[in-house]
């Protein structure tokens, strides 16, 4: 078996509104990199990563002028081994983001391919835990005034949720636990919460927000200060007033060997658009649970339902899709705070690229 063809498409999908975030601001649209890799007995599979509106481009490129001539004519299933030779190729360049999210869409593409030639879920291919993960709406933004806030948890537990997630960030403290109290209120104690303060604060600032949102009982506070200060986020949890969550916008594993090596973090939250991929997200959740902490995941959550499937710490699925689920055949759901990894082969999604071809870049 060889590999023949790796065709590669961007997207350039603007958000059904713009949505904001502390540190990014605001956002309005991203871009999509999609692979699509075929071999020599017709068989394909799909991988694609997502980043802010812009870096496509730039990650589209690595994978053309890099990624393309290491791959073809290789065999597509010795995964680890392409992984290995695609990081290296090019980390001269730089450890990390974009080479992290140029091997991702890659890495998933050939684990999706795996998938397809042999008619397994990734979830089984991974090792098979339980295909029923928990769930949370990731979807409640930083710019909502505070009464779109309250109907758009209103929705999400329409939907079949029963875990939200709320955004902080605000200027003022005082209008961010004011929120958050609105939307305990609102929900309940029998609804989780989260908040995601998307690195807002200094270490200090940070210290004076867990010691004024500790009475809402929320389940994590996921990024509080720069991701990268191990240091900080050991000092902000032997505080010990609400379990942190970090690492979306780490990009390898030796990063979060040093996050969770510092004792920093509850609940590691790798991406596998952010860190690399399949391969690397598995290295990372079993690093999790070897140093018995959970896993949960962040964005891109159509394929992470196969990846914490198959893991026996999986805490949290995050369920944030950015309007991209009216481009699939059969998008994920949510049954009373559970979302099922399907049995189809590979990930199982079947993008609308007729539907999606007015969005994609020349």
């Amino acid at each position: 078996m060889k590999l023949a063809l790796l065709d590669i498409k961007i997207f350039r999908i603007p958000l059904p509104e713009p949505i904001e975030a502390a540190a990014a601001g605001v956002m309005s649209g991203f871009d999509m990199v999609m692979v699509r890799a075929t071999d020599d007995q017709g068989a394909t599979g799909t991988g694609y990563t997502v980043m802010h509106q812009g870096q496509g481009v730039a990650v589209a490129e690595i994978i053309k002028n890099v990624f393309h001539d290491l791959l073809i004519g290789e065999d597509p299933r010795f995964i680890e081994g392409h992984w290995q030779r695609l990081w290296h190729a090019h980390h001269y360049a730089g450890r990390g983001a974009p080479l992290s999210f140029a091997i991702a869409a890659v890495d998933t593409a050939l684990w999706d391919l795996r998938g397809h030639s042999l008619g397994e879920p990734l979830w089984r291919l991974l090792g098979g835990n339980n295909p029923k993960v928990k769930a949370y709406a990731g979807n409640i933004d930083l710019n909502f005034p505070v009464e779109k806030l309250l109907e758009g948890a209103s929705h999400s537990l329409e939907n079949g949720h029963r875990s939200v997630k709320m955004r902080l960030g605000k200027p003022s403290l005082k209008d961010d636990v004011a929120r958050v109290a609105a939307m305990r209120e609102h929900l309940g104690d029998a609804v989780e919460l989260m908040a995601d303060a998307n690195e807002a604060w200094r270490v200090d600032q940070a210290v004076q927000a867990l010691n004024e949102l500790q009475p809402f009982g929320l389940v994590w506070l996921e990024e509080p200060i720069t991701p990268d200060d191990y240091a900080g986020y050991r000092h902000l949890r032997q505080l010990g007033k609400i379990p942190l969550a970090s690492g979306e916008n780490l990009h390898t594993v030796a990063e979060f060997v040093q996050l969770i090596g510092a004792q920093g973090v509850d609940f590691p939250e790798p991406d596998m658009s952010t860190c690399g991929g399949i391969t690397p997200f598995m290295k990372i959740a079993h690093l999790a649970e070897a140093n018995n902490l959970p896993v949960i995941s962040h964005g891109v959550h159509d394929v992470h339902i196969h990846l914490l499937a198959a893991c026996p710490n999986a805490a949290y699925l995050e369920m944030h899709a950015f309007g991209l689920e009216k481009y699939m055949a059969e998008p994920l759901i949510v049954v009373d705070g559970y979302a099922t990894a399907p049995d189809r082969p590979g990930h199982g999604i079947d993008f609308d690229l007729a539907g999606m071809a007015v969005y994609e870049l020349d």
